[in-house]
């Protein structure tokens, strides 16, 4: 199963590090259980993720330099310090795309458990007033 939710924040920020910030404050932290940024480096076009401590103001700075290149950001975000995750996708606020795919929630022993990813994501945006423009959410059988 693949499972996806597209986000549309442009009408809140063009800045992908300010929905970043938007998401720690929700509780989606950029540091692995083992304190390691999951991240897309600068030129990177082939999806090779590094994994390395580095500071969020080095993270902000990578993703800042990449906007500036028009490049894709990537970065793997986990909630309050558990291990489930998302991969954090964007060239833009207007299309950022998180793949449900870092130890997914699931219920019926296959189907992703939706309602937990909107309850910790877009409900979540709701609370604090962010703008969100539209969401999708999408879940596709292999």
């Amino acid at each position: 199963m693949d499972a996806l939710i597209t986000l549309n924040f442009s009408n809140y920020s063009e800045n992908i590090v300010d929905i970043l910030k938007i998401f720690q404050q929700i509780g989606w932290d950029i540091y692995n259980a083992q304190g390691k940024v999951e991240y897309l480096s600068i030129g990177d076009d082939e999806y090779n993720w590094l994994c390395e401590k580095i500071s969020i103001d080095k993270l902000f700075n990578v993703i800042s330099r990449k906007m500036d290149k028009k490049e894709q950001i990537g970065v793997n975000l986990f909630y309050n310090n558990g291990v489930e995750g998302i991969s954090f996708l964007a060239n833009s606020t207007e299309q950022i795309m998180l793949s449900i795919s870092i130890n997914r929630k699931i219920i019926k022993g296959k189907y992703t458990d939706m309602v937990w990813y909107l309850e910790n994501i877009i409900y979540k945006f709701f609370s604090i007033d962010a703008r969100l423009l539209s969401y999708k959410v999408e879940e596709y059988e292999d």
